[in-house]
């Protein structure tokens, strides 16, 4: 008797050894979704105890400062200043004739007079090449002054873009002012043209 006295007290306390264990260890499960990846559904994976999705991990990853600093890259290609010699220009020439003079230009179909396209008023009996530059294989801004019959200047300054793929005049802008000086700074692809006014920006070879 006394040795089944003995069993019962034993089995009794092994059992109310087990009883806080369990309920500690439902009450982590039940405070935890997961403890390892293999816990979660999906692609999902086991962080500080919960199911996330990874992607939510990356994003919060990256710093808003950095997302905010990503600037699109400046062209690789700057303007490159042009030598006038006399009355040419790279593929550009001022031809003298009778009849006034033009400004050329050999295309594909034959020689182009870009005066036409550029000041189709102006007087031909004047035509100088003050400025040109290159952009790039394509394109071209030259500045050039011409005489304008009716106009207060001696002179009228023009800005115009040529593209030799499409043998084309794909932007003009008049430079304002009278001065017979005209300045012009190339920057990259930034290129300032300037008499006495306002400057005129030309960006990446087009005049708009």
């Amino acid at each position: 008797m006394k040795y089944f006295i003995a069993f019962s007290l034993l089995v009794f306390s092994l059992v109310g050894c087990d009883k806080p264990n369990e309920s500690v260890a439902q009450i982590t499960q039940g405070s935890s979704q997961c403890v390892k990846d293999t816990d979660c559904k999906g692609n999902r994976i086991c962080e500080s105890g919960e199911c996330v999705n990874p992607v939510a991990i990356q994003n919060l990853s990256v710093k808003p400062e950095l997302a905010t600093a990503i600037v699109p890259a400046a062209p690789a290609v700057a303007y490159e200043a042009i030598m006038v010699s006399g009355y040419e220009a790279g593929p550009f020439t001022v031809e003298h004739a009778e009849m006034g003079n033009t400004l050329n230009y050999q295309s594909r179909a034959g020689v182009m007079d870009l005066l036409e396209y550029v000041a189709p008023d102006a007087s031909s009996s004047y035509v100088v090449i003050e400025k040109a530059y290159s952009f790039g294989p394509n394109k071209y801004v030259l500045i050039i002054s011409t005489g304008e019959r009716g106009r207060s200047c001696a002179a009228t300054t023009y800005a115009f873009s040529f593209d030799t793929k499409s043998e084309s005049v794909d932007g003009v802008a008049e430079i304002d002012g009278c001065s017979e000086i005209v300045e012009a700074f190339a920057d990259g692809n930034k290129l300032s043209i300037k008499k006495e006014n306002e400057i005129t920006i030309v960006y990446n070879g087009l005049v708009n």
